[in-house]
Parts: structure tokens; C-alpha cells; sequence
């Protein structure tokens, strides 16, 4: 069985490619460094996706992301969002052992992106009941 699990992905643009394709670039780690403080990128977006079992039933998402303790974006997803949004796979050949799961990826957009000064950029996602939390960006000072 799947656990229930947030995967977060930072980068300065997403493209849909065809046949359903989707392109990351500039890919970021665990930083973003930058000259100084304030900054202004041009764009910078995040991939979030929600891992769980294909039998795994899910009512509704909250999705926050945070700069350090601010909140900075929310998106709420609603059932019939989350349907729309979801794929399921298999993690294998088709037997005994494998298993199926549902994977619901959403985009988010920051263009322009201010940052004031350092801090670390966070995704937290609240599905029904549970709170769950993708790594963070942190955004720092390039080290001279």
C-alpha cells in the first residue's frame, strides 16, 4: 500500500510539451541563491504532487505555500477538482505485487516572485484530515 506523500519540485518555468509532456527548467535543490536583498525573479514555480494509494478516497486539499511562516499562495480543491486533476498508475508489472496509485499534480505560478530577504520557501497540504509537508526552498546569499 502507498503512503500518502508530498512531493515538491522548484524551478523557474514549467512547459507543457506535446502528447501531454511536461517540461522542468531550472531546476532548483535545496537553494536559490541570489546576488542580494530584495530580489525580484521574473517567475518562479513550484510542482506539487500528491502520491496515495488508488483506493486511497480524498474529499477535498488545502494547499498553502509559505515564505517562512507568511502565507503566500492557497489553493483549495474540491472533489470534483481532485478528479480531475488525478492519474492512476502502476508502480510495476501487472501481478500480485504490484500496486496501483493515484498521483494529483498541480502547478503554481509565481511571476514575479519578491523575496525581502533570506527565508525558506515551503509547501504544506492539508487533505481532509491530515497535514502533510513537501521540502523546502531555501533562498539565501550567494556565498562569495
Amino acid at each position: 500500500m502507498t503512503a500518502r506523500h508530498v512531493e515538491t519540485l522548484f524551478c523557474d518555468d514549467i512547459r507543457q510539451e506535446v502528447a501531454g509532456k511536461v517540461s522542468f527548467i531550472g531546476v532548483y535543490s535545496s537553494n536559490l541563491f541570489v546576488q542580494g536583498f530584495p530580489v525580484v525573479l521574473p517567475k518562479l514555480c513550484l510542482a506539487v504532487k500528491l502520491v496515495a494509494a488508488a483506493d486511497d478516497q480524498m474529499d477535498r486539499i488545502r494547499l498553502h505555500v509559505l515564505k517562512d511562516e507568511e502565507l503566500v499562495r492557497e489553493m483549495i480543491v474540491d472533489e470534483q477538482q481532485l478528479a480531475a486533476a488525478s492519474d492512476t498508475a502502476e508502480d510495476g508489472p501487472n501481478d500480485a505485487e504490484s500496486h496501483q496509485f493515484q498521483v494529483t499534480q498541480f502547478f503554481v505560478v509565481f511571476s514575479p516572485m519578491h523575496f525581502e530577504s533570506p527565508c525558506t520557501l515551503r509547501v504544506r497540504m492539508q487533505v481532509d484530515d491530515q497535514e502533510m509537508h513537501g521540502v523546502g526552498l531555501a533562498v539565501a546569499k550567494s556565498p562569495d
